[in-house]
């Protein structure tokens, strides 16, 4: 009888560690905010990261000049991957503020992407 109490409890706590590491998850996924468009400039180099999908992964889209990389991302814990024809790249990402990451890794070496910034709102229309 006291095993099974002793099981009921770490059950119930495994459950409640389980449902708080989730619900900790969706909130630095809101906080990050991936999706939309992303600025990059450095020494008149301007690099422009753009992110469709889900909070967690989708397609990307970057494009520096002339050249244009377009592929799958996807955030696992504090990485983020680009996947694309040319191959895998895994980036550590960091949030410094809302509106703006670090993304270090190949090809993307320490480079502070800030979000482009426009009024205009998406409204929902429901068709009939």
């Amino acid at each position: 009888m006291g095993s099974l109490v002793l099981v009921a409890v770490v059950a119930c706590a495994a459950f409640y560690w389980a449902r708080g590491a989730h619900r900790n998850r969706l909130r630095w996924l809101k906080r990050l905010d991936l999706p939309g468009t992303w600025y990059w400039e450095n020494s008149g180099e301007a690099v422009t990261l753009e992110l469709k999908g889900s909070l967690s992964g989708g397609t990307y889209v970057e494009t520096a000049g002339e050249r244009t990389e377009a592929g799958t991302w996807r955030l696992v814990g504090h990485t983020l991957s680009f996947v694309s024809a040319g191959g895998t790249s895994d980036c550590d990402l960091r949030l410094f503020d809302a509106g703006r990451i670090g993304v270090d890794g190949p090809g993307r070496e320490r480079r502070i992407y800030e979000r482009q910034q426009n009024n205009v709102v998406p409204l929902r229309r429901e068709l009939h």
